[in-house]
């Protein structure tokens, strides 16, 4: 699969969450947790005018990760830390090079949040 058609085949919401990924592994800041990964896609995308835009749940961002996951664009890493509950919160980080996440995901969308 070409990586054009590989982003394609990804909603805007997806690729806005993958794009966010690849500005934190740009800053050298993952593994990000989900809950992290939300906040930052909230700041982001607070003025993009697509239809990404509206409250981003952190279900939504599970539910992205996982699509990502599953085209291979990012990978779980489980780590030592442990949540109050006992259960280990899995972080997330970039399974592609920036530059193929960059020319692949929607133009406005990576000129919005990139800036």
């Amino acid at each position: 699969m070409s990586d054009e058609s590989q982003f394609e085949s990804i909603s805007l919401m997806n690729q806005a969450v993958l794009l966010t990924v690849a500005e934190l592994a740009r800053q050298d800041e993952t593994p990000v947790q989900t809950h992290d990964l939300r906040k930052r896609c909230q700041e982001q995308l607070a003025d993009v005018d697509t239809e990404v835009v509206g409250t981003i749940s952190e279900a939504d961002i599970i539910r992205s990760l996982y699509r990502l996951e599953d085209e291979d664009l990012v990978d779980e890493i489980h780590q030592s830390e442990t949540s109050p509950t006992g259960k280990g919160r899995p972080a997330y980080t970039l399974a592609v090079p920036e530059t193929a996440v960059y020319d692949g995901v929607d133009e406005e969308l990576h000129e919005t949040i990139v800036e």
